[in-house]
């Protein structure tokens, strides 16, 4: 009886206490001392482990790769060891195991994964499996051949060549995985450092380094990092570390929270040492590992940590996540880490955003998708200061972007019991201010907590916008307040063929321009490339989704986004299209899929007049510069669907274009002209197509003679001309 009065009293006690509502007052003014000099600029990633246990993924789950894709997460981690580690013998290879994993990933995404060369082939190591100094030049050798395999068209061993199928190369290598537990000492690691990077930059100068990929714990930093700043010759583009909360399924909740503080604080002392040397003053910090709980099954059920019986961790993977991961983010965001990567995606319930074995989501993979979607880098955006009542057991987060649009990420934390291992959380409610910020006509929110559906996701709400705004916590959670003036809209009408300006169907490989509200930044940003000889498919905030995938962007402004059909609408009927720009989905438009849908683009991009045409000498056809009968002129156009070989999204030409499947006839002055050649060109993207046709002899001159092109039976528009002498 007497505890039960105890606990009564507790209840009374505590029950108007926390039912208080927290205040959270975000200000109109940027925090500075957060981030990259004011900015959050980081992205999420997820990674693979290619290896004998887990390398069938993507071969029984075909359909894996989009959940993958939707995730939006750059330069995706390959991990691969054990029998995922591609070279047998001396002169003995077999990529089977690391392809499986490393095509599909290849093909979504960024199309720009880092491989980390995680660990050295068997033959180089110790009975304990680790690397000998005796073969670190042999280690050097074997890095430089994955750099020749994937991007400088292979290497020749006893007899046979060896070279990656796929179009893509790989730009991003990490070198060697946690050297502080996998038996190289901190003069080992800079050492052997020194010696790889520079045999793999003189196979591919262009690629870029990950180093030092630290197992971050105690005072590890400490241990590794003073050596490897001073005593590193190579380049470096970039520093790793590692973070989980605990190796020890045992330890509570408020435990695993506590550790974030030390990854923050890590953080802070990573960039004290780069700062000590000059040249790497200016080398960012990613985190290319993140979990709840570093432990594993080492075999016969035991734990690798403890030498006890190994339980799964479901925390990576619960409610407890939806406060974890956020709040991870908030704190080594605002330290300025640059990267923070998921480990890893295809696993279980501790470890994965997808089960391995049935293909199914995990509430982890929901947490990250609105991570990368509401934080986009980049562009990145501008830190707020925030005034929280409440700030040890709730993270409020903060961030404006250029187009004066906000994020507010509120993480609630609050531990129930000091004994809880994957307990409930504590209900919240929060009172946030906005008022400074000035009026804003569309209010989002997105709650992910233990209610949320994993297999569906969180449901957005719509909130009336006010000055003040009541946001409930339910136990560990996180919910995302996003304020703008409009989300991205368009209509059907202002899908259309960025040659013609003629709406009515889209087809594979199309360059199509999309007119809208909101769709962009207000200065339009140009086309990038970060993945070599491909068009990136982000940019400036803005992607284009069509089914889900998004599509290679050509610019990207406020009312007008150009981007290129994928090919993986060939095929169907009707494609879905939407545009997201800084974390807001536009509806989704449905538009018809035609096999071809030519146009031919004019000199002043309006779709009537003088087309972009180059006469026989390379030079502007114009009135001032007519091509003369007989002679060939170079149109160019878009629009010609399926190539041979097959599209691939974003591609540049290179020194074998692809040219349409279907037939291309042209005709000027209404005349049949011979088309010597119609297809892509070395430095022009998959969809963009350069029509050669030589000008009848017979043709009428004049300063406007039309020009069609036809591609199988559909016709470029009528109005396209060009000069004849």
């Amino acid at each position: 009886m007497r505890i039960v009065r105890i606990a009564f009293l507790l209840i009374a006690f505590l029950g108007p206490v926390l039912s208080q509502p927290i205040s959270v007052t975000v200000l109109n003014q940027k925090n500075s001392s957060r981030g990259v000099n004011g900015r959050l600029v980081t992205f999420m990633s997820t990674s693979f482990q290619p290896a004998e246990w887990d390398f069938t993924f993507f071969q029984q789950h075909p359909d894996a790769a989009m959940p993958l894709w939707r995730l939006a997460p750059q330069h995706i981690r390959i991990q691969p060891v054990s029998q995922g580690v591609p070279q047998k013998a001396p002169d003995q290879w077999d990529f089977s195991q690391l392809h499986a994993v490393l095509m599909p990933v290849l093909g979504v995404a960024d199309h720009s994964p880092e491989i980390q060369i995680a660990t050295a082939p068997s033959f180089m190591n110790d009975s304990q499996g680790h690397l000998t100094r005796a073969h670190f030049q042999d280690f050097a050798k074997y890095s430089a051949n994955l750099v020749r395999y994937y991007n400088k068209g292979g290497f020749d061993a006893s007899g046979k060549h060896y070279q990656s199928p796929s179009p893509y190369h790989v730009t991003w290598w990490g070198i060697f995985n946690e050297p502080n537990i996998n038996g190289l000492s901190a003069d080992d690691y800079v050492n052997l450092y020194n010696l790889v990077v520079p045999a793999m930059l003189a196979v591919d100068p262009e690629i870029k380094i990950v180093a030092v990929e630290l197992a971050d714990f105690g005072d590890e930093p400490q241990k590794m990092l003073p050596a490897f700043v001073q005593k590193v010759k190579a380049h470096v583009d970039v520093v790793a570390t590692h973070y989980y909360g605990s190796c020890n399924q045992s330890d509570n909740d408020q435990t695993v929270f506590d550790a974030i503080a030390q990854f923050r604080d890590h953080i802070h002392y990573f960039y004290s040492q780069l700062n000590t040397n000059s040249e790497l003053a200016k080398v960012p910090v990613w985190v290319t590992e993140n979990n709840v709980n570093a432990d594993y099954d080492q075999g016969n059920g035991i734990s690798a940590c403890n030498g006890t019986p190994f339980t799964t961790d479901q925390r990576g993977s619960s409610a407890f996540f939806a406060a974890w991961r956020p709040l991870v983010f908030s704190q080594l965001a605002q330290a300025g880490v640059e990267s923070l990567y998921h480990w890893d995606h295809d696993a279980d319930a501790q470890f994965g955003e997808v089960d391995y074995n049935n293909g199914n989501l995990y509430l982890s993979y929901w947490v990250n998708y609105y991570l990368a979607h509401f934080f986009p880098s980049p562009p990145g955006a501008d830190i707020l200061q925030v005034h929280n009542t409440n700030a040890g057991p709730l993270e409020a987060l903060a961030v404006r972007y250029d187009d004066g649009s906000v994020v507010v990420m509120l993480v609630n934390h609050r531990v129930h019991s000091s004994i809880d291992n994957n307990g409930p959380g504590v209900p919240r409610t929060v009172s946030l201010d906005v008022s400074a910020l000035g009026a804003f006509s569309s209010v989002k929110q997105i709650t992910i907590d233990k209610s949320t559906d994993a297999a569906k996701g969180p449901t957005a709400s719509t909130l009336t916008p006010a000055p003040q705004l009541q946001v409930k916590l339910n136990g560990y959670s996180v919910s995302f307040v996003r304020f703008s003036a409009a989300k991205p809209r368009f209509t059907a009408a202002g899908v259309v063929n960025a040659a013609s300006y003629q709406s009515g169907a889209v087809s594979p490989g199309e360059i199509v321009s999309i007119f809208g509200d909101a769709i962009g930044p207000k200065t339009t940003a140009g086309t990038q490339i970060s993945s070599p000889g491909f068009l990136d498919n982000s940019l400036a905030g803005t992607k284009i989704y069509f089914d889900g995938i998004p599509a290679p962007l050509v610019h990207a402004g406020a009312k007008q986004v150009a981007a290129i059909a994928p090919y993986e609408v060939a095929g169907k009927g009707s494609t879905k299209i939407q545009v997201e720009y800084l974390g807001a989905l536009s509806d989704s438009v449905t538009m018809p899929v035609a096999l071809t849908v030519p146009g031919v683009f004019t000199y002043d991009f309006a779709g009537t007049g003088q087309g972009l045409i180059f006469n026989h000498d390379g030079t502007p056809n114009s009135a001032a510069n007519p091509a003369g009968s007989g002679t060939v002129v170079t149109i160019y156009a878009t629009g010609e669907g399926q190539t041979n070989p097959m599209g691939i999204d974003g591609k540049l030409g290179g020194d074998t274009p692809p040219q349409p499947v279907l037939k291309v006839s042209a005709t000027i002055g209404g005349l049949p002209a011979d088309v010597i050649y119609a297809g892509g060109a070395k430095d022009l993207a998959a969809g963009g197509m350069q029509v050669q046709a030589r000008v009848p002899t017979s043709v009428a001159p004049g300063n406007a003679v039309p020009v069609v092109i036809a591609i199988g039976t559909a016709s470029s528009q009528a109005g396209v001309t060009m000069a004849v002498r």
